[in-house]
């Protein structure tokens, strides 16, 4: 096991940090060591930074197959990554999609409500004020770490890489609950994903049975922490090595079916002469007070995949590329199970 020096630059929960001879990267050394509840709760995983480590290293690779841009240079050792150096934007960017945590405390709603869109949120990235909830306002214009752009950016790149997340982890039979990410900005001025992705991060639950498979196990002491996290190392390996080999990662239990309505309409600046002679025609039939009559059209048909956000993708391809022309017609899609 590679031993950390002795004088990291930064030593955060379960991480220290070095440097390294280049003054653009730095070395990430992943301890065993787990807090919960803003470090009121410590203890130690069993070889816990080694399985982060690596799951760290395998999701950062997914993320930048799929031009999501990250600090992740390469795993040196079953502990340590080398990562680009970046400052970190002081806040912790939070997708829910499945109600749990603090989320169910705050608003009183039960555990497991499948919510209805992804959730982002923002937390000041401050342990000693307890991690407070943000609103833009308070990013922007009082604490002043970051402006409407690059909020945005990091929203849009937190929803892409959730959906990215939960069709992989689908596929391996876990549901993504919620996750935490940091970002930060590296020497060029590029917006990166930085920090780690892990089972201390993310909350996990096996598709059939629900079982918790992250932190929480230490958080409520519900026991078997360590297998929860070797479980999880397994299936993100498999999962990782099924995509890297190129064969199709599905699992026929996980196909679902789902119901898709599409509407077509033309555009509202777009001239509709069917709907202006339909309207003319109503008007001489007495109803003169109908205005802007447009005439589109309405598509229903089933398909078979593993997500409802995958089934969302899909149409929306369907859409672009045949179903609708998006250069004179908006269209809407609706998907039920």
């Amino acid at each position: 096991m590679p031993v950390a020096p002795s004088k990291p630059i930064y030593t955060g929960k379960a991480k220290d940090i070095f440097e390294t001879d280049d003054p653009n990267i730095l070395r990430a050394y992943f301890r065993d060591s787990a807090t919960a509840f803003n470090a009121q709760k410590k203890g130690e995983i069993q070889d816990k930074g080694k399985v982060n480590a690596t799951i760290s290293t395998l999701l950062f690779q997914l993320c930048e197959k799929n031009n999501i841009k990250t600090h992740f240079v390469k795993q040196i050792s079953d502990r340590e990554l080398l990562v680009k150096r970046v400052k970190i934007i002081p806040l912790e960017v939070i997708v829910r999609n499945i109600a749990a945590g603090s989320l169910c405390k705050r608003l009183g709603i039960k555990e497991g409500k499948i919510l209805k869109s992804p959730i982002v949120e923002f937390s000041y990235k401050n342990d000693e004020l307890g991690d407070p909830l943000l609103t833009r306002a308070y990013i922007i214009n009082a604490l002043e770490v970051a402006d409407d752009e690059v909020l945005d950016a990091i929203t849009e790149l937190t929803l892409r890489a959730n959906e990215m997340f939960k069709d992989f982890f689908l596929n391996i039979g876990i549901k993504v609950v919620d996750f935490k990410l940091e970002y930060g900005i590296d020497s060029s001025g590029t917006l990166l994903l930085a920090d780690e992705l892990s089972p201390d991060n993310f909350r996990f639950w096996d598709v059939k049975t629900n079982e918790k498979l992250d932190k929480d196990r230490f958080r409520q002491d519900l026991g078997n922490v360590e297998g929860a996290y070797q479980e999880m190392l397994k299936r993100v390996k498999e999962g990782s090595h099924v995509i890297a080999s190129g064969l199709s990662p599905r699992n026929d239990a996980n196909i679902k079916s789902f119901s898709v309505r599409v509407q077509v309409l033309p555009k509202s600046d777009i001239l509709d002469p069917q709907g202006q002679a339909v309207e003319k025609a109503l008007s001489s039939l007495g109803y003169k007070t109908v205005k802007d009559l447009k005439i589109g059209k309405e598509i229903v048909f089933k398909i078979n995949t593993g997500s409802k956000s995958e089934a969302e993708k899909k149409v929306k391809e369907m859409c672009e590329r045949l179903l609708a022309n998006p250069v004179i017609e908006d269209f809407k899609i609706e998907i039920g199970q």
